[in-house]
């Protein structure tokens, strides 16, 4: 009997750290993308003369709402890597407090760099976009769910 329980806990540990490992990994990954990211903001809030294309007359606004779109879903991802039992709800909400919080640290920053102006509507704009991209990543596995669930060789309901 006693030998039986040694030759059970090595494969229990086997299991139990490649599932840690895995975890682990997975949230490393998903803060990283975070971090690179909020990263590739600031180096972009910091060019002297960052200028685009004034394709629309809001471009500006609007490469706001599509830049912390992308940061409130990594962050979003990143979160229910975290702590997978966090509602819906709750991410969101930490998104959009996220992507407010960073906004304005990177308006802050904008009003040192010479060229740039910081913007309230730029900070407004920044804290939909992060709502926006949370809702999207909820929006996104749901119906992802709902395909998995489907029975194969049925056709999606209208």
């Amino acid at each position: 009997m006693a030998k039986d329980v040694w030759k059970i806990i090595p494969l229990l540990h086997e299991q139990v750290g490649q599932k840690g490992r895995a975890t682990w990994g997975r949230r490393f990954l998903a803060w990283s993308a975070v971090v690179g990211y909020c990263g590739l903001l600031y180096y972009l809030s910091d060019q002297p003369r960052l200028r685009l294309p004034h394709v629309l007359p809001s471009s500006d606004t609007l490469a706001h709402v599509t830049a912390y779109a992308v940061l409130g879903w990594l962050w979003t991802v990143a979160l229910r890597e975290t702590w997978a039992r966090c509602s819906s709800l709750t991410a969101v909400l930490f998104a959009l407090i996220f992507t407010l919080g960073y906004g304005l640290s990177d308006e802050w920053h904008q009003s040192f760099v010479p060229g740039r102006v910081s913007s309230t509507v730029d900070v407004v704009a920044d804290m939909i976009g992060g709502g926006l991209g949370a809702g999207g990543f909820f929006l996104w596995t749901r119906r992802r769910a709902e395909e998995d669930a489907r029975p194969s060789g049925h056709p999606p309901a209208p």
